[in-house]
């Protein structure tokens, strides 16, 4: 008896630890799933100015026609490097938004209504630091503005909107707009290297995100007088 009832036992003790095994390993697959979601945020307001990131994916970037023309936008703001000779690369992040706004201009958008900002180079705080040259021009432009949607792409998404509306304060509402992925599968990104990097990586910018405008509530002051020194925009 003593050996029958160790081995039902046994057999109980297994059965438990495979069900909370099962159970454990759903939540996070669930958990995994639904991160590109999250971050992946889109709450467009549909009107005002539609800010679009020129270092997204030219596919990505694309979209942003569809988006500006669907709404009630004055402007595209086309946001990336200063206009300065690449010395690698076409492609360098310096010319960013030049070559994003001509990709827009050959792809229909009319040239009246964009415009492109450049903002120097800086390895870190970049989004906050482009934010931050949106709130210089739409303060210095004479057109009046109440709104301001951003465009960027996937998971880039979440941390832009965080940073955003902090730089630009209760001056403006802001809305996101979150641009397909082709670089990976948004869903499955977890079994893409490629995904995997980006994921995780904007992931842990939400966090930082989230921990630096709670202790920076008044900190973008001298941020916005050193951005603005440095800014060029072309209508």
């Amino acid at each position: 008896m003593g050996v029958l009832a160790s081995e039902r036992q046994c057999s109980s003790s297994r059965r438990i630890l495979f069900w909370v095994t099962s159970i454990t390993c759903a939540v996070l697959i669930l958990i995994v799933m639904s991160v590109y979601k999250f971050l992946a945020i889109t709450r467009p307001l549909g009107e005002g100015v539609l800010v679009v990131d020129a270092w997204i994916p030219q596919q990505t970037l694309a979209e942003s026609i569809s988006i500006f023309n669907s709404g009630r936008y004055r402007y595209l703001v086309v946001l990336g490097g200063p206009t300065q000779e690449a010395a690698s690369s076409s492609h360098s992040a310096a010319a960013d938004a030049d070559l994003a706004a001509s990709t827009l201009e050959k792809l229909g958008l009319d040239a009246r209504k964009l415009v492109k900002i450049n903002v120097p180079d800086n390895s870190s705080g970049r989004t906050l630091r482009r934010a931050t040259a949106v709130k210089t021009w739409l303060d210095r432009s004479q057109a009046p503005t109440c709104c301001v949607d951003v465009f960027t792409v996937g998971v880039h998404a979440r941390k832009s909107w965080i940073l955003f509306r902090h730089a630009l304060g209760s001056s403006y509402r802001v809305g996101i707009v979150a641009g397909n992925e082709f670089r990976y599968p948004p869903r499955f990104w977890f079994i893409s290297r490629t995904g995997i990097w980006i994921v995780s990586r904007n992931l842990a910018g939400y966090f930082y995100s989230k921990l630096w405008t709670a202790f920076n509530e008044e900190g973008s002051g001298s941020l916005k007088r050193n951005v603005g020194s440095g800014l060029s925009h072309t209508p």
